[in-house]
């Protein structure tokens, strides 16, 4: 019988996933692929050895872009919180959802893992699930 090699949460180490590698000195998009999770660690240490810092995050979301159903809750906490929202937040979930209209969900943790933690509060729930968000 041949074992798996695992890594935590008990993937298999060779099998594929989405990932979005980050610049560690400005958090910007560097890369965003399908790679096993060895790739990802022999790629980020290859950077560290130049000298470069990156991290990665795996994308956990939906493949597919999100019907407009899907969206209405964060579209009417947009609509509903205007007033409540400083601008900066109001304009960040606003880019969260030009994301969400026009690539796969889990493109959208791209631009939701970049927000604080206060500001992911305010993604609904539905939402967050489908960009690859976990819950508690």
């Amino acid at each position: 019988m041949k074992k798996k090699v695992v890594i935590s949460g008990n993937k298999p180490i060779c099998s594929k996933m989405r990932y979005a590698i980050f610049n560690s000195g400005n958090d910007r998009l560097v890369r965003k692929g399908i790679f096993t999770a060895g790739e990802i660690h022999k790629y980020l240490n290859q950077k560290a050895k130049e000298g470069k810092s990156y991290y990665a995050i795996e994308l956990k979301g939906l493949n597919r872009k999100l019907a407009a159903k899907e969206l209405k809750p964060l579209e009417s906490k947009i609509k509903n919180h205007k007033a409540v929202l400083p601008a900066k937040d109001l304009s960040d979930l606003k880019a969260l959802l030009r994301v969400l209209k026009t690539k796969p969900a889990c493109d959208g943790m791209i631009k939701a893992y970049q927000f604080d933690t206060a500001l992911r509060d305010e993604i609904p729930l539905s939402v967050w699930k489908k960009i690859g968000g976990n819950t508690f």
